[in-house]
C-alpha cells in the first residue's frame, strides 16, 4: 500500500515534469526577467545531446538519489543529456568537494551548502557564472539574502546558482502539548514562554505509555551545530563576527548569555542529554519516533511526514506534527539560520555548457516547486517560494521564518573554517554542560575565549 501510493505520487510529478519540459524550450531566453515562460527550459544545442553531467548532492530527503533522479528525467527525455547523481553524505562533502576543486578530479556539477560557497570559491576551481545568470532571471528572482550567498564578498561575480532554501524551526507534538495543557498559540512565543512550556512538559512522562522527553537537540556531532545555537545568540543581541568581518565576535557578553540559555536547559533537565550523543538526523528521528515532544528543525521534516515510504515516523507523532517560528529574546524578535543550497560548476567540467543547460532547467519556477514538493525543501526563487508559503499553517509558519527571521553569516572565504572552529567549542560547552549541570557564565565564556582565538586566527589566513 505504501509504494503504491508513492509511486502514484512520483508517477504524477514526472507526468507535470514531463508536460512542462514539452510546453518550454524557446532557446532565446536571455532578457533577464524572471518569468517562467522565459527562463526555462530552452532546449540546448543539439552537440550536448548524449553528454553526461555528473551532479553530486547531499541528504536531501529520505530517497535523494532516487528522487533527484526522477526530478531530472524529463530533462534528459527533453535534451538528450544524461545525468548521473551521485550521492555524498554531508559528513564528508566538504573536503571531498575541496579536493575535487584542488586536484580537477571531480563532478561537473556540486550541491555546496550556502555558507559554503565563498571558501569553495575561493579555491579557484569553480566557474564564475555572471554572465549567464541572466538566462535565470538574475537578482531580482531571489530575495536579497539568498542571492547574497551566489556571491564573494569583495569581489565580482557569481559562483553559485540557488537551489533550494531552508530556515529552521520549532517543532512540536501537538497532543504532548495538550497533555501540558499548554497553548500552541503562546507556547513558543518568547525564550521565557519555550522554558515555561518545556517545564510543563517534563511532567508529561509518556504519551500513549511510551515516554517522551520535552526537549532534545544535536551535539558535537551534528555537521550544523552552529545553525541550531547561533539563533539564541542572536536573540540575545550577540553576532558571529564584527561589522567589517574581520574580528570574531563568538565571545562577546552577548553571545555568552545566548549559548548560556541553550545549556540552562541541559542542566535544567528539560534537554534530553542523551539526544547530545547523537547527530541531527539521528535527533530528528528520535522526534519522528515519538520519544521527543520539541525539536528543532528544517522543512524537510514537515514534508517527510506526508511521506508514507519514510517508515521513521511513529503513527502518534505523524499525526500530531506541529510547526511554529523561533522564540524571540527579551529584547528581539526571533532569529533564526536560514540556509539551503547552491549548484556550482567545476572549471574541470568537460561538459560546461551541459552544465548549465541543467542548472537552467533546475532553476525553473515549475521544477523548483516540485522538487520542494518531493524533497521537503522551500524552493530559492521569490514565486515559487511565496506559494509553498501559502500550502497550509505549517508551511506559511516556515515561510514567515525565511522571510521575518532568517539570517545567515558573512560570504567571506573564511567562513567554513570559522563555523567549524565554533561547532566544536560549542560541542565541548555543551558536552560540559551534560556532565555538570549549570554552567556559570565563566565556563562559557571560557570555551567561547578559545573559538574566537582560533577563528580569528582564521580570519587573518587566506581560505585553501
Amino acid at each position: 500500500m505504501r509504494k503504491s501510493r508513492t509511486t502514484a505520487l512520483m508517477a504524477v510529478a514526472l507526468a507535470v515534469l514531463s508536460f512542462f519540459v514539452a510546453a518550454c524550450g524557446s532557446s532565446s531566453d536571455d532578457a533577464g526577467n524572471n518569468d517562467t515562460k522565459s527562463n526555462s527550459n530552452a532546449a540546448p544545442a543539439k552537440d550536448l545531446k548524449g553528454q553526461t553531467v555528473r551532479l553530486w548532492i547531499m541528504n536531501n530527503g529520505p530517497k535523494p538519489v532516487a528522487d533527484t533522479q526522477n526530478i531530472v528525467a524529463p530533462f534528459e527525455q527533453k535534451t538528450g543529456i544524461k545525468v548521473k547523481v551521485e550521492l555524498v553524505g554531508w559528513d564528508v562533502q566538504l573536503d571531498r568537494i575541496r579536493n575535487a576543486a584542488v586536484s580537477g578530479e571531480g563532478p561537473d556539477v556540486t550541491q555546496a551548502g550556502t555558507t559554503q560557497v565563498p571558501f569553495f570559491a575561493a579555491l579557484g576551481g569553480f566557474e564564475n557564472v555572471q554572465d549567464k545568470v541572466s538566462q535565470i532571471g538574475g537578482a531580482s528572482a531571489y530575495a536579497p539574502g539568498i542571492w547574497k550567498t551566489s556571491q564573494v564578498e569583495g569581489q565580482d561575480g557569481t559562483w553559485g546558482v540557488p537551489w533550494f532554501t531552508e530556515a529552521r524551526t520549532i517543532y512540536y507534538r501537538k497532543d504532548a502539548l495538550q497533555a501540558a495543557g499548554v497553548d500552541p498559540k503562546t507556547a513558543f512565543s518568547s525564550q521565557e514562554a519555550l522554558k515555561a512550556t518545556l517545564e510543563k512538559l517534563k511532567a508529561v512522562k509518556d504519551i500513549g505509555g511510551k515516554p517522551i522527553a520535552p526537549f532534545g537537540g544535536p551535539g558535537k556531532k551534528a555537521y550544523d551545530l552552529v545553525h541550531n545555537l547561533m539563533p539564541w545568540v542572536w536573540d540575545s543581541g550577540g553576532a558571529e563576527l564584527s561589522s567589517d568581518n574581520k574580528k570574531s565576535t563568538i565571545n562577546s557578553p552577548q553571545a555568552v548569555q545566548g549559548v548560556k540559555f541553550a545549556t540552562d536547559l541541559v542542566g535544567a533537565g528539560l534537554w534530553d542529554k542523551s539526544m547530545l550523543e547523537r547527530d541531527g538526523q539521528q535527533v530528528e528521528d528520535q522526534f519522528k519516533g515519538g520519544r521527543l515532544a520539541v525539536f528543532i528543525g528544517g522543512p524537510w521534516v514537515l514534508q517527510s511526514a506526508k511521506r508514507a515510504d519514510d517508515d521513521t515516523w511513529s503513527a502518534a507523532a505523524r499525526k500530531n506534527v506541529g510547526v511554529a517560528p523561533m522564540p524571540g529574546g527579551a529584547n528581539s524578535k526571533g532569529f533564526t539560520f536560514i540556509g539551503g543550497s547552491n549548484l556550482m560548476v567545476f572549471k574541470s567540467s568537460q561538459h560546461k555548457d551541459a552544465a548549465w543547460a541543467l542548472i537552467k532547467y533546475l532553476s525553473d519556477d515549475k521544477v523548483q516547486a516540485q522538487y520542494a514538493n518531493l524533497m521537503g525543501m522551500f524552493p530559492a526563487r521569490l514565486k515559487p517560494q511565496e506559494a509553498e508559503g501559502t500550502v497550509d499553517a505549517d508551511h506559511e509558519a516556515f515561510y514567515a521564518a525565511i522571510k521575518d527571521q532568517g539570517r545567515s553569516y558573512a560570504p567571506i572565504a573564511q567562513w567554513a573554517q570559522v563555523e567549524n572552529a565554533y561547532k566544536n567549542q560549542f560541542g565541548q560547552i555543551l558536552d560540559e554542560a551534560a556532565g555538570k549541570g549549570q554552567l556559570s557564565d565563566q565556563d562559557i565564556q571560557s570555551g567561547l575565549d578559545k573559538a574566537a582565538k582560533e577563528a580569528d586566527g582564521l580570519l587573518a589566513q587566506s581560505a585553501g
